[in-house]
């Protein structure tokens, strides 16, 4: 009986005009909104991850597998990649951003090195948490938008660490030159494409060379981290083909057993549903990832 008015209500809800026109608008509502600034899925890896990082993290050993790999593991990367992001960090006087500061896991190690750092990020739940967790404050909107004229020079240090690659170049350049103090350093650490990789997301790696030369700024560091970020894309890939996809088949195996209607409803989208399994199940294949991107830390200096 609950099975069928599950059904009932969202066939209503799929045919019936009135209902259909809410659907309609509401996905219409949804392209205008701003996801950046309400990000349910991280929201999501906020509550499931601890230690307040968002990121690949990075193993010291890069020959880590994923079938070793725990949770404490993982957590015990992510330090390790905000470590890395903090060592780099010469000036221990002026204010540093942390451009994209996620949850803030970042902030809370600087704060325990005894630096001066404040946050950026445009999104409400990260800045709901930042306040009721750290004493750092946070400056809530897109970095492109942020108040330069404000901030001229006020900072010692900029860090952008897997936010990089959600950045428009041509103008978030000139505001790090001008918020950056005289002698600063932007320290970056991000994934980039390389010629022509099939998966879009990250800049290619050649046209950001070429544009930091034109903004005068110069790499004095530039580290190839691409092997210990591996182990963390490869676990997300076990977990995808090894767990995600025979739960997928046994799922619809038990809706044509037990509720043949509705899979008759859904049979023919299933091969449309299993080509785009496997296109987002490519974008976190390892092997992929290594020969289409490059992971790289880097310190950036003005020339």
């Amino acid at each position: 009986m609950a099975k069928n008015n599950i059904i009932k209500n969202i066939l209503k809800r799929a045919l019936y005009p009135n209902h259909l026109y809410k659907v309609l608008k509401l996905q219409r509502n949804k392209k205008r909104g701003h996801r950046h600034e309400n990000d349910a899925q991280l929201k999501l890896y906020g509550k499931v991850l601890k230690g307040d990082f968002l990121h690949y993290g990075y193993y010291d050993n890069p020959n880590t597998l994923p079938e070793d790999i725990s949770l404490n593991i993982f957590y015990t990367a992510q330090k390790r990649y905000a470590e890395k992001l903090v060592e780099l960090i010469t000036d221990k006087t002026n204010l540093i951003l942390d451009v994209g500061c996620g949850m803030g896991g970042l902030l809370k190690l600087m704060n325990e090195s005894e630096l001066r750092a404040i946050g950026l990020t445009p999104d409400i739940n990260q800045i709901n948490h930042i306040k009721q967790t750290y004493p750092n404050d946070v400056l809530h909107c897109k970095f492109e938008d942020i108040d330069s004229d404000n901030y001229i020079a006020q900072f010692g240090t900029v860090i952008t660490s897997e936010s990089l690659q959600y950045l428009d170049l041509k103008t978030a350049l000139p505001i790090i030159d001008k918020i950056m103090k005289p002698g600063g350093k932007w320290i970056a650490c991000d994934y980039f494409r390389l010629g022509q990789a099939h998966e879009k997301s990250g800049h290619d790696w050649e046209s950001f060379n070429t544009l930091l030369a034109e903004h005068g700024f110069k790499m004095t560091l530039e580290e190839n981290i691409t092997p210990h970020i591996l182990p963390t894309i490869a676990y997300i890939y076990m977990w995808a083909t090894q767990i995600g996809l025979p739960v997928k088949d046994f799922i619809v195996d038990k809706i044509q057993v037990k509720n043949p209607g509705l899979y008759y409803m859904i049979e023919k989208s299933l091969p449309e549903i299993d080509g785009k399994l496997e296109k987002n199940i490519n974008i976190i294949n390892p092997s992929l990832f290594a020969q289409e991107k490059k992971y790289v830390l880097m310190g950036i200096e003005r020339i």
